[in-house]
């Protein structure tokens, strides 16, 4: 439905210049802060021997199992089902499904050969839990009433008649966990060895976790020791505007109007409102980006042609294109990565220099 596809734009605008806090916008030759004496703007409290709280790590046998779990249902084998054969909870069903709410079919509630896993939680609630029971071969209608909280407004809380043929279905086999299953499925030649090397994963995943976690909080309490003295206008008034015209262009993009976009993404379609929301995001946005350029600036913190050429890779490996960087942060890629690098890198310079204090008992 175009507004679950909307709700995804969103996320990825946010994305780009909220999770990473950074974007500006305008010309290339004043994309970056060099031309601004930001002592002017900005006056940065203590940033170097802030206290952060350790994390102890654990890595229990229980999730050890659970990524056992996770590899063996990746290599399991599935056998089809035959016709009159009845579905499972774990069964994955080929479907044609139609939906009508009040006699009439809407969008998105429409589709052929859905590959669906029953018990997964992917469709409204009795949906999946409606065909178990039911055979290879059969059509069904499934009386069903939307969540009142359904993202598609237009039938959240309304009664719906799915009427659904099963085409086909797959049961998963049942994999016997041992010696023989790590050699031909793993790099590894026993299950000891196996589960000490998703031992380490996990314990790995765990420490990023709580490094993040601990950078999160040191930058906090960094912007809460800067003060900002005055914004730049020329960035304000950029941002605003392609905060602006991202609404227009989403508008047009799933053919909606502005005061529709408006409440998907600020939950009011007052212009006042909403122009008053944006300065607050933009005023923060730009708080980040003064503090990171200033901190890089006086610690002398660079980056490598390599790094750089490396985290645009890593960008466009996640399907961000330069136009979607364009279109969401006014920036090139090029001005996208180094904004980014400085950001990444300023906030391990504040965690290195930080005091790792022991976790209160």
């Amino acid at each position: 439905m175009k507004h679950n596809k909307l709700l995804t734009t969103i996320m990825l605008a946010m994305g780009l210049m909220l999770c990473l806090g950074l974007s500006a916008c305008g010309d290339s030759d004043d994309m970056q802060y060099g031309s601004l004496d930001l002592e002017d703007y900005i006056t940065v409290g203590q940033y170097k021997g802030l206290e952060v709280e350790a994390q102890e790590v654990k890595v229990s046998q229980k999730e050890i199992q659970e990524k056992v779990d996770e590899k063996l249902k990746d290599n399991q084998q599935n056998e089809d089902l035959k016709e009159g054969d009845e579905l499972e909870n774990g069964d994955t069903a080929n479907i044609d499904f139609s939906g009508k709410v009040d006699g009439e079919e809407f969008e998105g509630g429409t589709s052929k050969d859905f590959d669906l896993e029953l018990g997964s939680g992917a469709f409204i609630p009795g949906f999946e839990d409606g065909l178990v029971g039911k055979k290879v071969g059969e059509t069904v209608d499934l009386n069903l009433t939307f969540p009142d909280d359904y993202s598609a407004e237009n039938v959240a809380g309304k009664d719906v008649v799915f009427t659904v043929k099963i085409n086909s279905a797959t049961r998963p086999q049942e994999t016997k966990y041992n010696d023989a299953w790590v050699k031909g499925n793993t790099e590894y030649k026993s299950k000891k060895e196996f589960e000490d090397a998703l031992k380490k994963e996990i314990q790995t995943e765990k420490e990023d976790k709580v490094k993040t976690e601990q950078k999160a909080s040191l930058w906090s309490d960094v912007l809460e020791n800067t003060e900002v003295k005055k914004y730049p206008e020329k960035e304000m008034e950029d941002y605003q505007n392609v905060f602006s015209a991202q609404v227009d262009q989403m508008a047009e993009q799933y053919n909606m109007s502005r005061s529709e976009v408006l409440k998907q993404m600020y939950g009011t379609d007052d212009e006042a409102e909403v122009k008053n929301i944006i300065e607050d995001s933009v005023k923060t946005l730009v708080k980040q980006e003064m503090t990171t350029e200033y901190i890089a600036d006086k610690e002398d913190i660079t980056y490598t042609d390599e790094e750089k050429e490396k985290t645009i890779a890593e960008i466009e490996g996640q399907g961000v294109t330069e136009e979607t960087v364009v279109t969401y942060t006014g920036r090139t890629m090029d001005q996208y990565a180094h904004i980014k690098l400085l950001y990444d890198k300023v906030q391990d310079f504040i965690l290195d220099n930080a005091k790792v204090k022991e976790p209160k008992k």
